[in-house]
């Protein structure tokens, strides 16, 4: 949502197969926003660097997101990006990588995140070298070995995939996976969806969503995205679209859900700096009085 600002109509969830790992999947995320040029993407891919530290009303503050959201949900994760300088009309475009399984099995000490960069000139995309053409030679084979594609054709391939001439494209591999040997995340349930296994998913709660569909969101939302990302944004941007698995996201207002509701104004004492007061609607969930368990703020 971020990156609204930077022109982005949409952001896509998705499932691939790893033709590289024959039945493996892999998870896919990709916007069309501003994209990320090779300065850019060497900060994204470093601990603790945000260029929205100072910036209001964004969610990318401490520069720690992007590592530990995709390390929690697999081993290895590989970036796309493009992205046109607005001042001078440079068109770039970076691929990084950040692999466990890589660092594991060269017994790296040092976290080596190998990238490549490239720079259009005229109709052609020539080699942007920053040290280096034997450094980037080298820093491409590592990223073909250990990456889910095969040559430096298929990292290209990938480019043309984004639409238009910026944005980001994130592939997630070598998923983590459940004691069983089921990745933790569920492809197979439902086809729009993308729900998680194991403690987070209650099968008396989903059966109780089908009996009171006011509170589906409510029920649902801790083991399927669908549901969580319907109620992530009390007001998403007007004409931005989430879409997973192919199929958008329809956005849900929870005020819509709740009886005896009032607005009230919340005045947080201030301790020494300035707070904000923000406009608060409380209320019960309409199926309350049939005592089901749902409760929060």
């Amino acid at each position: 949502m971020d990156e609204f600002c930077n022109g982005a109509t949409y952001v896509s969830i998705d499932v691939l197969d790893n033709k590289k790992d024959w039945g493996s999947k892999m998870l896919l995320l990709e916007d069309n926003g501003g994209g990320m040029n090779p300065d850019s993407m060497r900060q994204c891919m470093s601990l603790g660097y945000s260029v929205k530290s100072k910036l209001a009303n964004t969610i990318g503050k401490y520069g720690n997101g992007f590592k530990t959201s995709s390390m929690r949900l697999g081993a290895d994760v590989i970036v796309f990006s493009r992205r046109r300088d607005g001042a001078t009309s440079t068109l770039t475009q970076s691929v990084g990588m950040l692999s466990y399984t890589f660092l594991r099995s060269t017994g790296k000490e040092d976290i080596v995140v190998p990238m490549i960069d490239y720079l259009k000139r005229g109709e052609t995309w020539e080699m942007l070298v920053r040290s280096s053409a034997d450094d980037w030679k080298r820093n491409e084979e590592t990223i073909v070995q250990w990456s889910p594609y095969e040559s430096q054709q298929d990292l290209f391939q990938q480019f043309e995939l984004l639409k238009g001439d910026q944005g980001t494209r994130i592939v997630i591999y070598n998923l983590w996976e459940d004691e069983g040997g089921n990745t933790e995340l569920d492809f197979d349930t439902d086809p729009h969806d993308i729900q998680i296994r194991g403690v987070s998913r209650d099968e008396k709660k989903i059966e109780m969503a089908k009996e009171y569909p006011n509170s589906r969101h409510l029920l649902t939302y801790q083991h399927s995205l669908r549901s969580y990302a319907s109620i992530l944004y009390l007001r998403p941007a007007p004409g931005f679209r989430i879409i997973l698995r192919g199929k958008d996201v329809e956005h849900h207002n929870l005020v819509n859900d709740m009886m005896l509701s009032e607005e009230i104004t919340y005045r947080p004492q201030s301790v020494g700096y300035e707070t904000s007061v923000a406009a608060v609607t409380v209320g019960f969930v309409k199926d309350a009085k049939h005592h089901i368990d749902i409760q929060g703020l």
